[in-house]
């Protein structure tokens, strides 16, 4: 299928909400374009989902989670492994997919689709481990039952960036849980979104185990208000930018919902002076400009030591250069707020020692800053753009300061020979993943994949991510007869 095959009664292209597995089509007012970053021309139409259209999903998903909970766990993992088979079979159509809603190129979306099956599968392999039950001893003497029950229908709001995995992997590991979900599309990628859907569906799980909404900017806060308000939802993911984050979690505290969240960074990459500089610079670039720079595990920051920064700044340019940025901004207004945070940077007296950062179309130029001023957009904020800058540094304890300097804690690298040193120093990181000798985009199916400060809360993937979705109940057996025990 190359486009959305559903007209709506202007004759468009649409691609629907979906409630109890039955597409809802709208009229054409509920329609908005998604457009191409390489084309600039409007592919085919989303469709706002309305308030009412939000409450029965939240209903099916609960009407669904009554039954479905109480499928065995072997039954889940069966559904699950036959998820993964479809994508993995399906593997073409998903990735021309978010290639043409995205306009990221093809190894980003080939990346998606892989850690997509990986992800579901390790989603059913860590169903039984997270869901067995423990039998503590307790300080009444009597037997104590400790049940891992699921939470039940939860919210989940993924960006356009990782449609694919971040999607898949947050489903897989409520579905394995036993949960329910309404799961809120990107406006950006909508048809993308709706594969995953469409493939939970088609491996057999319930028409309401994952129901499918969307919306337009203009009314994403009451359409995402309404289902969280509902009283039978009982949990929200979110994955996406701070600000939106900081929204919804304001949102979830004032229903008294708990949220799980997975936030941006400023991801740093420390390489001192024992290190392969040129391993390091080319895994620094990479982790710059994968996705033109719109990945929220992206390298923003190298801090260096200083008796090797002009040699490795060489050869960081040498990698920029011979690694060519993949792909461009999701749409023009993000290709402007990129160029803008380095404009500013030069302005305030930062080097460019690399790039030009022009503006073409939907994509900036790929540039390297040193001498940042601390205040300056790129110091204080994610980026998001194909863009790094340099920090020097004396020693470790310096690395350790610099890179805990800011708000978020997702993931940060460390180069070095000597691992004894790197492992000293990770342990002192604020930071859920530290990669040694290895690109700050690195993640793992097992999990767990935490952001610390600001970067979030909660672990994903494998075991950790199902855990998520999970409660307890505590069961004290009492003697029926007979004096309770003290």
């Amino acid at each position: 299928m190359t486009t959305p095959a559903i007209q709506d009664d202007s004759g468009h292209l649409v691609v629907p909400c979906m409630i109890n597995g039955k597409p809802v089509i709208q009229p054409s007012q509920a329609s908005f374009p998604v457009v191409s970053a390489r084309t600039q021309e409007t592919i085919h139409y989303g469709q706002t989902s309305t308030v009412e259209m939000a409450v029965k999903a939240v209903e099916s998903a609960d009407a669904t989670f009554k039954v479905y909970k109480k499928t065995l766990v072997d039954e889940r993992r069966q559904l699950l492994l036959r998820a993964a088979d479809i994508f993995e079979r399906r593997s073409g159509e998903a990735m021309h997919r978010q290639m043409t809603e995205t306009s990221c190129e093809e190894p980003w979306a080939r990346f998606n689709v892989i850690a997509t099956v990986r992800a579901v599968r390790e989603a059913a392999h860590a169903a039984r481990a997270a869901l067995t039950g423990d039998l503590p001893p307790s300080t009444s003497g009597v037997p104590l039952l400790v049940q891992k029950e699921p939470v039940g229908p939860v919210l989940m709001v993924v960006p356009w960036n990782g449609a694919l995995i971040l999607g898949a992997r947050g489903i897989a590991s409520a579905l394995a849980a036993g949960c329910t979900v309404v799961f809120k599309a990107s406006e950006l990628c909508p048809w993308t979104h709706s594969f995953l859907v469409e493939t939970f569906l088609e491996a057999g799980f319930p028409a309401g185990s994952v129901n499918f909404i969307m919306s337009d900017r203009a009314t994403a806060a009451e359409v995402t208000e309404a289902v969280i308000a509902h009283p039978a939802l009982r949990k929200v993911e979110f994955i996406g930018s701070a600000p939106v984050g900081r929204a919804i979690g304001v949102t979830a505290a004032k229903h008294l919902k708990p949220i799980i969240m997975e936030l941006g960074d400023q991801s740093p990459a420390i390489v001192l002076e024992d290190a392969n500089l040129a391993k390091a610079a080319t895994l620094c670039a990479t982790g710059a400009q994968m996705l033109h720079g719109q990945v929220c595990f992206g390298t923003e920051r190298v801090i260096v030591h200083s008796s090797i920064k002009d040699k490795f700044c060489s050869l960081l340019a040498d990698a920029f250069r011979n690694n060519p940025v993949s792909g461009s901004a999701i749409n023009v207004a993000f290709a402007g707020k990129a160029q803008q945070v380095v404009d500013d940077a030069v302005k305030r007296g930062a080097k460019l020692i690399y790039g030009d950062n022009k503006l073409v179309g939907a994509s900036v130029g790929p540039t390297i800053l040193t001498d940042v001023d601390p205040e300056s957009l790129i110091s204080k904020n994610e980026a998001f753009a194909p863009t790094l800058f340099v920090v020097a540094v004396d020693s470790d304890e310096e690395a350790i300061v610099e890179a805990n300097s800011r708000e978020g804690g997702l993931s940060t690298s460390i180069f070095t020979s000597n691992y004894e040193r790197g492992l000293r120093i990770a342990s002192e990181l604020e930071f859920g993943q530290v990669q040694l000798n290895q690109s700050t985009l690195n993640a793992d199916a097992l999990g767990p994949l935490a952001g610390w400060k600001g970067s979030g809360w909660g672990s994903h993937a494998g075991r950790y991510g199902i855990e998520l979705f999970l409660q307890h109940r505590a069961i004290f057996l009492f003697p029926s007869e007979g004096a309770n025990p003290h």
